[in-house]
């Protein structure tokens, strides 16, 4: 996959005042309210996924998520090809910077802020995100279990 570990569960982990982090089960499901998250690496706890902000339920479409993804990663553009069941299906044309430049952690980030967000959107649990394999990533369809790790 992309130099990602699957595990049984998330603990939650106190940031700042401004911040609020996830705290996911195995399902990597948070159900209170819809957000727009952030992965952010914490020493000592590795990959957490944190709520950025909330997302209002007339933007909580694939196509607003996918224009805020491409607006922050300028390097990185989302393409939707389609979606089917629970499922949406993504790629990207030019992924050098992705798997070359991010690093292995960059590109993990970057792939679980892309599931998160998405799976945001109504019904879909699933990502598959279709781009040249690289160093640091690799295609292939993602959940949000895809990225729960446990405290050392």
């Amino acid at each position: 996959a992309s130099c990602n570990t699957k595990t049984s569960e998330k603990e939650e982990v106190k940031a700042d005042s401004t911040t609020v982090v996830a705290k996911a089960d195995s399902s990597g499901i948070i159900t209170d309210s819809h957000y727009f998250w952030a992965a952010d690496l914490v020493p000592k706890e590795g990959l957490v996924m944190k709520r950025e902000s909330p997302v209002s339920k007339d933007s909580l479409r694939s196509d607003y998520m996918i224009s805020k993804l491409n607006a922050i990663y300028a390097d990185v553009k989302l393409e939707l090809v389609k979606t089917s069941g629970d499922s949406i299906f993504l790629k990207i044309r030019k992924s050098t910077y992705l798997t070359q430049q991010m690093g292995s952690t960059g590109a993990e980030a970057y792939l679980a802020e892309v599931t998160y967000n998405l799976t945001e959107v109504k019904d879909i649990n699933f990502v598959d995100i279709s781009f040249k394999k690289g160093d640091h990533a690799s295609p292939g369809t993602y959940s949000r279990t895809d990225f729960v790790h446990e405290k050392n």
